[in-house]
């Protein structure tokens, strides 16, 4: 089910078949999702963590976690980074961006 985190399922990918046009409009990134045909505007991180996932497939939280500790100057408290984590995956989730899947 889109957009809600289930337990056993510790890693994500992006869906079968969904691939991300990226174009720069207005100064910002723009992103298609052929899956749904949605245009949205995303995050730097979102973006990032969607970048990582083309690259390696699937990835677990810790992952995405360091993943944003490497986008980010300032040094930041691992309960920030795990609500960020958290709040992202929700996010890139409930608009089909990605899928949870077993990290086995």
């Amino acid at each position: 089910m889109a957009g809600t985190l289930m337990t056993g399922l510790d890693c994500f990918r992006i869906p079968s078949g969904v691939e991300f046009q990226r174009w720069q409009g207005d100064g910002e990134w723009v992103i298609y999702h052929s899956g749904t045909g949605e245009t949205m505007r995303l995050s730097e991180a979102a973006i990032a963590v969607l970048n990582l996932l083309a690259e390696s497939g699937r990835l677990d939280k810790t992952a995405i976690k360091q993943a944003l500790n490497a986008l980010v100057d300032a040094p930041v408290s691992d309960h920030e980074l795990q609500t960020a984590v958290n709040e992202l995956t929700r996010v890139l989730l409930s608009h089909e961006c990605i899928e949870q899947v077993s990290c086995g």
